[in-house]
């Protein structure tokens, strides 16, 4: 293809790193739809990622420390990152910043701040509780030590 559809890719990249960090596969998805060439859209998202000025390991970072901050749990983050294509090992590898004790707080956060009607039957609302942190991503252990600090206070 020519020049100018590689210029207007990078600028297209450009574009979309200046506002966050983005996977590969997110790039490439975004640039397919306005119908460039497979094959230059390829070689500038690797002339960006070989320049470190796309890395997944930081768009991996960035997406986590978000879901955490908005009480998603490890499942939920996984399963979204592989969705957005980044590896495995990647994923594996930054969510080890992040401890067991990390999770059941953020889980029994999540908690504090959901609404429950507490007039209800107490074993209706932990089903209720259980569901929700399970939709929101976490094991099932978290889920139980959360419930379970929950209902001491």
């Amino acid at each position: 293809m020519s020049n100018s559809q590689i210029e207007d890719i990078k600028n297209s990249i450009s574009r979309y790193l200046s506002m966050r960090e983005h996977s590969k596969s997110e790039l490439f998805i975004k640039l397919s739809k306005k119908n460039f060439d497979k094959e230059n859209i390829l070689s500038c998202i690797n002339e960006f990622s070989e320049k470190d000025l796309q890395s997944d390991l930081r768009y991996a970072e960035s997406f986590i420390r978000s879901k955490f901050n908005a009480h998603k749990g490890p499942n939920f983050i996984t399963a979204s990152l592989k969705a957005n294509g980044v590896d495995a090992k990647i994923i594996d590898d930054v969510l080890r910043n992040y401890s067991s004790e990390d999770w059941d707080a953020i889980a029994k956060n999540a908690l504090e701040k959901k609404s429950i009607n507490k007039s209800l039957e107490p074993s209706v609302c932990k089903t209720k509780q259980k569901l929700f942190l399970s939709n929101r991503g976490f094991s099932y252990k978290t889920i139980e030590k959360a419930i379970r600090d929950y209902w001491k206070c």
